[in-house]
């Protein structure tokens, strides 16, 4: 049975510059340039915190499926609410990048590697349930626009009396 081994493993100012012109290239200069803003607009100390938060999350997904947790589970949602906040701290995610994410931890060799230093099942892992955790938000979404309309549709009725 494969056991938690470390942290996930920071990345030299080299490897970060070239995630960024990776990111550039994917999601547009604005974007990720804002996105470098927000993070040196945060002081050293909440850079750290960020990172130790992120860190935490990650841990605590490992910690969760090795439990036998699976997706859906009131805990995972718990957990990945965390993630989807943590992320704030950088960009706004929407459904699609939280999805594109998932995916991207478990083919990404560098994704992979990182969060294999946590538990060598963990990128697989952050697929699904992140695969389950955006489909359910988007189910969640659809039922409220749902619901909107059903109202909207109920005023105008009432109205025509």
């Amino acid at each position: 049975m494969a056991k938690k081994k470390r942290g996930l493993k920071q990345h030299s100012e080299e490897q970060q510059k070239q995630y960024e012109r990776e990111a550039r290239l994917q999601y547009g200069p604005s974007e990720v340039n804002a996105t470098i803003e927000r993070w040196n607009d945060y002081s050293k100390a909440q850079q750290d915190a960020i990172i130790a938060e992120g860190g935490q999350i990650y841990s605590d997904l490992a910690d969760a499926m090795t439990a036998g947790k699976s997706a859906g589970d009131t805990a995972v949602t718990e957990i990945l609410d965390r993630w989807q906040a943590h992320l704030r701290h950088f960009y706004e995610p929407s459904l699609d990048r939280l999805r594109g994410l998932g995916q991207l931890y478990n083919s990404s060799p560098e994704f992979i590697a990182n969060f294999q230093n946590i538990h060598v099942d963990l990128p697989a892992y952050l697929e699904q349930v992140i695969e389950a955790y955006v489909d359910d938000l988007e189910t969640a979404e659809l039922e409220r626009m749902l619901a909107e309309d059903e109202e909207m549709e109920q005023r105008r009725n009432n109205l025509s009396l």
